[in-house]
């Protein structure tokens, strides 16, 4: 028997995402995916210099601004048939280098982490086992007992405050979504 699942929208990402599935038991038989969101970048751009499109177009989005800036770029450049010295495809390439990495950083503690970590469970947390695990991840000479103690303390100071907001969101408690307290602090 086939079903038919939706999710829309999916959440938490930039911009808007369907995800259509058609389940034939407990497989996914088929899956469609489609961007909802019309940002109607191309109507702005119209009769427009075109050296001005990646000023425009790297404002799509409040994440990944470099990529869409980029893309407009490689765009004019391809039309025009223009080949890009090799020290610019070198800073270009520095460039989307430092975007990856604050693109994720970004997309985990904004966008995604608000998903897992609970701000009151990490009040639970033993500091010295909170030490130990980021210490098995890495050595950063940070993460030591004393700093997680001291962080554990503000969080106290946000969490008697009443003013959660956003870090009381309704994701806490499902099974899936469970961290350990000493994790929830390392967060």
């Amino acid at each position: 028997m086939t079903e038919r699942i939706v999710v829309d929208p999916i959440t938490r990402i930039e911009g808007h995402l369907r995800i259509e599935a058609q389940m034939d038991g407990d497989r996914i038989d088929k899956a469609y995916s489609a961007g909802t969101m019309v940002r109607g970048i191309e109507i702005i751009l119209q009769g427009r210099d075109p050296r001005d499109a990646w000023a425009f177009a790297q404002r799509i989005c409040g994440v990944c601004t470099l990529v869409h800036g980029l893309a407009s770029i490689r765009s004019v450049e391809n039309a025009l048939n223009y080949p890009i010295p090799p020290n610019a495809q070198l800073i270009r390439n520095l460039m989307s280098g430092a975007q990856y990495v604050h693109d994720h950083v970004m997309h985990f503690y904004h966008l995604h982490a608000l998903d897992w970590v609970d701000v009151v469970s990490a009040l639970k947390a033993d500091p010295k086992a909170t030490s130990e695990l980021a210490q098995s991840i890495s050595s950063y000479p940070k993460s030591s007992p004393g700093y997680f103690s001291d962080m554990q303390k503000k969080l106290k100071d946000f969490v008697e405050s009443g003013q959660l907001g956003i870090f009381a969101n309704g994701y806490w408690g499902h099974p899936a979504y469970k961290l350990p307290p000493e994790a929830n602090l390392m967060a």
